[in-house]
């Protein structure tokens, strides 16, 4: 019989069982204001940091190892307050042609480009391979929004845009379609890519052809989108909007859900009627049925609110059942965090101020924390046992160091049977007088 050893990566925070179901956990440190989190869906399993500053750091598949830098653009990215380095987003097809997308501000402008990796190193991104996409002047220095991610329904890159900044949205820049401000972009990067302006218009975006509407926007009436996810089980679009002063909102677009869409604001703020002024004398009023109300939206409370939300993910793993299905999000300012529209604080006391949530390749959720550089792993705390099984890295293989099983563990032949899903074991060898594995996923979740 094969001979392991399991390893306690990850250090539990105080918890009350009695009163929550999910917690968060220290996974990795040494980051500098990290501000967003994704993988690369290449199969390799890294994480891929984003610091506000304007640096992308790798955590490897073998989490033992040291973070990585895989692009540097501190010159290009001004910095600092709502500013910076704010989104990442990678190709679908990243493993075969190495693209990928930033977000950052530059001066008084948001830049929306595309790299590309350096093809001898994949550790590492090609510093020169920049294509300025767009270019979209900032009025203010606030809600510059930054979340990009690419459709599991139509593989289109959407964009999240702020309404420009300053407060009340003054000029209703969100309800202007002659403004990227306050705006869902959608781009088609697989149109022109070789020719300015490196994207396409996708023909069913729902302004095509209009006069004085700009053919990029697919929806309307955004605040501040600070993070919005596709669930990749169905491809529905939840969208956390920062409020103003009253209402924090969560956003569910069901996936095909008729366009045009108008999330309301500056008309609403959450299912509150905020203000019309500047937005032209054809605006829909109030209460409208134009506008699409959100799914969820709650007050200015330290006890069931918050005054900043962070958007975050539908889980969708393997590790946590009791949360799988479950839209997991939390508020920047006062640490409370919600599983679907349960109004009950989940993080409180444990991680304050998440800035980002993320998933890696299987589903599984982190988050970070602007402050202290540090990434959490997002679990299940009625889980008694969390242990993680340290392993090497192979070709196309994935480290499963990640995962939270229930001891005692045990295995037949080269199969480890784990309470989430089975690893293969397909050899190992002595580090540092400690056994190690060579793993890979065979399946998904067990259950």
């Amino acid at each position: 019989m094969h001979k392991f050893i399991l390893f306690c990566l990850f250090c539990l925070l105080s918890i009350d069982l009695s009163a929550q179901v999910m917690d968060a956990v220290l996974f990795k440190t040494g980051f500098s204001s990290p501000v967003d989190i994704t993988n690369a869906g290449d199969g390799s399993n890294r994480l891929f940091i984003v610091e506000q500053a304007g640096n992308i750091k790798i955590i490897p598949a073998d989490r033992q190892l040291a973070n990585t830098t895989f692009l540097n653009i501190t010159a290009k990215v001004t910095s600092g307050g709502e500013k910076g380095l704010l989104g990442l987003a990678f190709h679908p097809d990243y493993k075969n042609n190495g693209f990928f997308y930033v977000n950052y501000t530059s001066g008084s402008n948001t830049i929306i480009a595309r790299y590309s990796v350096n093809p001898s190193n994949p550790n590492e991104a090609d510093p020169n391979s920049e294509k300025i996409m767009m270019t979209i002047f900032q009025p203010y220095n606030n809600h510059n929004g930054g979340c990009m991610k690419f459709s599991p329904i139509d593989g289109y890159l959407y964009i999240g845009m702020g309404d420009g900044g300053s407060g009340g949205d003054p000029q209703c820049y969100a309800q202007n379609t002659n403004s990227y401000l306050g705006k869902m972009l959608r781009l088609d990067v697989n149109a022109n890519v070789n020719t300015i302006p490196y994207y396409g218009i996708p023909a069913s975006n729902p302004y095509v052809g209009l006069p004085n509407h700009l053919p990029e926007i697919w929806a309307i009436g955004l605040r501040n989108p600070w993070r919005f996810s596709f669930d990749r089980a169905n491809g529905d679009l939840w969208i956390a909007d920062v409020g103003q002063g009253a209402k924090e909102e969560i956003n569910k677009t069901p996936a095909n859900t008729p366009t045009p869409l108008n999330y309301g604001w500056k008309v609403m703020e959450g299912r509150n009627c905020y203000d019309n002024s500047n937005c032209g004398t054809n605006m829909n009023p109030c209460n409208s049925s134009v506008f699409a109300m959100p799914y969820f939206d709650y007050g200015r409370s330290s006890t069931t609110g918050g005054n900043s939300v962070t958007g975050g993910f539908v889980y969708r793993g393997c590790d946590f059942p009791a949360l799988r299905g479950k839209y997991i999000f939390a508020d920047y300012g006062s640490s409370n965090a919600w599983l679907d529209t349960i109004l009950q604080p989940t993080f409180k006391s444990h991680v304050t101020g998440v800035t980002s949530f993320g998933e890696d390749e299987h589903g599984e959720l982190y988050c970070v924390k602007l402050s202290n550089g540090r990434v959490y792993r997002v679990i299940d705390a009625n889980v008694p046992l969390k242990k993680t099984l340290t392993g090497t890295i192979g070709n196309n293989e994935v480290a499963a160091d990640t995962l939270f099983v229930q001891a005692p563990i045990s295995f037949t032949g080269d199969t480890l049977q784990l309470a989430s899903r089975n690893i293969l074991l397909t050899g190992s060898q002595q580090i540092n007088g400690n056994q190690h594995f060579k793993i890979k996923y065979t399946g998904g979740c067990n259950d």
